[in-house]
Parts: C-alpha cells; sequence; structure tokens
C-alpha cells in the first residue's frame, strides 16, 4: 500500500475579496512525481508556496507524514523548494551551495562532507565541485540547485518551474534527466509547469489545475486519452472537436451526426437522445487519403488541404471540411506511406479508428 507523505484537505485561498484557491483536496505518494500544470493565474503557484510554507491557507489543511503543518513556518517543514531562478549563492562554489544549509544546522564537517559528496555522486557533478555558479551551464545549475535541496534529506522537494531558463534542446535532455534523478534519491516531488509536454514525460500523475480548481488528477495517459471534460482534453495537447447531438442510444452505443455522415459510438458516459455532445479526436489520430487511395468512402469526411507543414518524420496538416470544419492532423511516414505528399487546395478524405474518438457532455 502506498505511503501518503503530503496531504491538502479543502485547502481555500483568498488575497483580500478574490479567491485563488477553490477546494484543493488530494494526496501525493511517498516517492511520487506530480506536477501541478495548468495555465498562468490558475493557483499553482500559490499552492506549492503554501505546501513549502511561504504562506498560509485560508482554510483547510496541510498534512506531511499526517502531521498538520498549516502554520508551521518553512524550516519545520521538512519539504524544500526548487526555484525559477535556481537561487544559487554566486561568491560559493558548488560544494559550498549544497553544504550551505548543513552549515546552518551545525552538523559536523566529517557529516557535511560525507552527505555532500554522496548527492554530488547522485547528480553527478563531482568533478565540478570547485567551480562557481558562473562556470557551469544551465542544466548543471539546476542539478546544483536539486542536489542543494535534496542533501537536506526533505520528505518534498518542490519544484518551481525548473526548468523555464532552459533553451529547447537543454530542456528536453533535462525532462529525462530529472525523472532520472528522481528516482535515483528516492523523494518525493511535486513540480509546477504549464508546459503539458513536460508534464506528460516526467509525471507519476498530473494535477490538471483551472481557475484555482483541480479539473483532473490521474496518470498522463489517462489525462490525454481520458479527459475529464472539453478544458483538460484541449489543454493537454491539441485536438479537434465535433459539436453534434445524440441521434438514439442503444446500451452503451450511441448514434451521431458529424458531417452528415452518421455513425455509432461507443461511450463510457451516460447519454440521452437530444442530448448535445462533443467528440473529440486528437490529430494524430486522423488518417487523411487522396481520392486514389480509397474506394470505399461511406464513413469518411469531405475535406480540403489548407496547410502543410514539413516536421522531418511527420506532416502537420491543416483540412477544411465541406461543412467548414477545420481540423488538425498529424501524419506519420511509414512503410505503408513513404511520400506524404500533400498540396494546397488538395481533396482529402479523412477518417478515424473507430473507438479512439473521446466523447464528452457539451459545456456551455
Amino acid at each position: 500500500m502506498k505511503k501518503t507523505v503530503l496531504a491538502l484537505r479543502c485547502i481555500d485561498k483568498w488575497f483580500h475579496d478574490q479567491q485563488v484557491l477553490d477546494h484543493i483536496d488530494f494526496d501525493v505518494n511517498e516517492g511520487e512525481f506530480l506536477t501541478l500544470l495548468g495555465p498562468s493565474g490558475c493557483g499553482k503557484s500559490t499552492l506549492l508556496r503554501l505546501i513549502a510554507g511561504f504562506d498560509a491557507p485560508t482554510s483547510g489543511q496541510i498534512l506531511i507524514n499526517e502531521k498538520d503543518v498549516s502554520r508551521m513556518p518553512p524550516n519545520h517543514r521538512h519539504v524544500n523548494m526548487v526555484f525559477q531562478n535556481y537561487a544559487l549563492f554566486p561568491h560559493m562554489t558548488v560544494f559550498e551551495n549544497i553544504a550551505f544549509g548543513l552549515q546552518c544546522q551545525k552538523l559536523s564537517l566529517t557529516e557535511i562532507q560525507d552527505r555532500v559528496d554522496r548527492v554530488l555522486q547522485m547528480v553527478k557533478l563531482e568533478s565540478l565541485k570547485a567551480r562557481k555558479p558562473h562556470q557551469l551551464s544551465g542544466g548543471q545549475q539546476q542539478r546544483v540547485a536539486i542536489a542543494r535541496a535534496a542533501v537536506n534529506e526533505p520528505l518534498v522537494l518542490l519544484l518551481d518551474e525548473p526548468m523555464s531558463a532552459l533553451d529547447h534542446a537543454l530542456r528536453k535532455d533535462m525532462q529525462l534527466e530529472l525523472k532520472t534523478l528522481q528516482r535515483r534519491l528516492g523523494l518525493t516531488f511535486v513540480m509546477v509547469t504549464h508546459n503539458q509536454e513536460e508534464a506528460l514525460s516526467m509525471s507519476d500523475r498530473v494535477v490538471v489545475m483551472s481557475h484555482g480548481k483541480v479539473e483532473q488528477i490521474g496518470p498522463p495517459r489517462v489525462i490525454y486519452e481520458h479527459p475529464n471534460n472539453l478544458y483538460v482534453a484541449q489543454f493537454i495537447g491539441e485536438t479537434n472537436v465535433f459539436e453534434t447531438e445524440v441521434l438514439a442510444v442503444d446500451g452503451n452505443n450511441v448514434t451521431v451526426n458529424i458531417e452528415d455522415h452518421q455513425f455509432v459510438f461507443k461511450t463510457r458516459v451516460a447519454l440521452e437522445p437530444h442530448q448535445k455532445i462533443s467528440v473529440l479526436l486528437r490529430p494524430e489520430d486522423l488518417r487523411s487519403w487522396d481520392n486514389s487511395e480509397v474506394d470505399d468512402t461511406k464513413d469518411m469526411i469531405s475535406a480540403v488541404v489548407e496547410q502543410v507543414v514539413y516536421k522531418g518524420s511527420i506532416v502537420d496538416l491543416v483540412l477544411r471540411t465541406d461543412k467548414g470544419t477545420k481540423l488538425s492532423a498529424t501524419q506519420f511516414f511509414d512503410e505503408d506511406d513513404e511520400n506524404l505528399d500533400f498540396r494546397l487546395g488538395e481533396h482529402v478524405w479523412v477518417e478515424w479508428p473507430f473507438g479512439w474518438e473521446i466523447i464528452l457532455p457539451h459545456e456551455a
């Protein structure tokens, strides 16, 4: 059974007359990499500050190892935080930066040496321990910041947009490195980001937030493939949306009209005839064929190519259906279709594997 190391219970936070967190309630398991994901202003950084102890909730409880720390100062919580800019001391070496917190605890020189050496080995910075921060790359500075926090052996390590200062190539490398580092250290990570790719590639679970509320919590694959609502579906990656209504219901099967074609889909949610729904399809789920490649178009949608973006192993298409609906489709090079030679203005037929669509009740 997984042990809960951090628990948030009915957390509300108000700044004057504005509510920024609304009934936040979830647990974080020991050794878990959990990410708070959402747009700017959704409350994720405020929530991280509450966990860290830099601010207090208006109501609710923050429990660490079942102990209520809601009103405790940061230094009594056994958590550490890595900030966006890493906040390294520029006049100190890597070793001195990492050792600083231990020195404040007045530990013996032997214990400080042993613990710093051990964490330096974990983050693979042993050969750089005499360097100053300005002599390090962005990725190396990030590892120093994490090592400085990890050497204190916190129960929870908090990361506030830890890769926002890195360039795109380094950012992708650090995503994998940070996840590997978390497993090696065996610590519980709670990270804040607005980057969907980061959240999906690194997290054990993702908490999707909007306007101070939790919209959905779950493993990345569940969040992506089975979103709770339209907001989550559109925030986590790109998606195509057909607004329609239910024509008939037969058990778990529903008949709907999309672009003047009738389709029968299986649904996980209870629906009624005439109910308005949204049918969602990811761009990578759509398949586009030219007129020479198809014989039976009964279950296909007619469209015209408006834009072609070549990206090496894939081609991104912007399509416009006969009814005027704009679609995004991602086509992959493979053995069956090595050319993917689409032209602007070309007529194509669009289909997808039935069962890959996401059906949600319409949201006003």
